[in-house]
């Protein structure tokens, strides 16, 4: 199954996505890229879920100007479609923004084995073998609060706990997160996984996120614009419940 289907599983209205793996006769990709709502000549989860909302009209055609491709102040079904086939197989004739290379985390000397690998498929081996079940996590899963969806459990590794037990304002290099994500089953369907990669967040940048292969890198606007909410990109209640 793609990731950014598993990733929108959970999201209300994302289920009209689930047709557009197969482009239909007639759909063609407008020169503007339907759906880069920032124009960063790509297509991300979170800008299919503008179009989305745009489509049931939780949010105005203004919120992705893009996604409108006719100019009609809708977003139609075709539209939805043309979006997620640019987020597929990208946007013809543009050149993506380059992903930042993704530094290393330096955390305290013993403190590597508590902190996940940066590399996208490496990563996914790593929470395959459940390598965070010895952190410190939630009593039990519970329905999200935030944009994921479904049935969640997070985990925090020693080091960004000790920093949420001492009230710091920014957290260190290595402090790490894995949200189990159940979508509402009784088992783990996949992860998102935050691990700060430098001492500075630089609004976001310091920090490496991943949702499956295909949501991976530092400084992903659709990561960083919710968990700017919590202290130093960490929005998860704490104390754990």
């Amino acid at each position: 199954m793609n990731e950014w289907r598993r990733v929108g599983r959970p999201l209300a209205g994302l289920v009209w996505l689930a047709v557009g793996l197969l482009e239909p006769a007639g759909v063609v990709r407008a020169a503007d890229c339907v759906g880069d709502c920032n124009g960063d000549a790509m297509v991300a989860v979170n800008e299919l879920v503008v179009m989305v909302n745009i489509s049931v009209g939780a949010a105005p055609a203004t919120a992705c100007s893009p996604g409108d491709r006719n100019g009609d102040g809708d977003v139609t079904v075709d539209e939805i479609i043309a979006g997620v086939n640019n987020a597929l197989d990208g946007c013809a004739g543009r050149t993506p923004t380059a992903t930042p290379a993704v530094p290393t985390a330096t955390p305290s000397p013993g403190a590597m084995d508590m902190v996940p690998p940066t590399d996208a498929a490496a990563l996914r081996a790593w929470l395959e073998a459940g390598s965070y079940r010895g952190w410190v996590a939630e009593s039990a899963p519970h329905p999200s609060t935030g944009p994921h969806g479904g049935t969640v459990r997070t985990y925090l590794n020693d080091i960004v706990l000790e920093s949420l037990q001492a009230g710091n304002a920014a957290h260190p290099a290595g402090a790490a997160l894995v949200k189990e994500l159940y979508f509402g089953g009784d088992s783990v369907q996949l992860w998102a996984v935050s691990v700060k990669v430098e001492d500075d967040s630089a609004g976001g940048r310091g920090w490496y996120w991943w949702e499956g292969e295909g949501l991976s890198g530092v400084g992903l606007r659709a990561c960083t614009s919710c968990h700017s909410r919590g202290r130093d990109y960490v929005w998860t209640p704490f104390p754990l419940q």
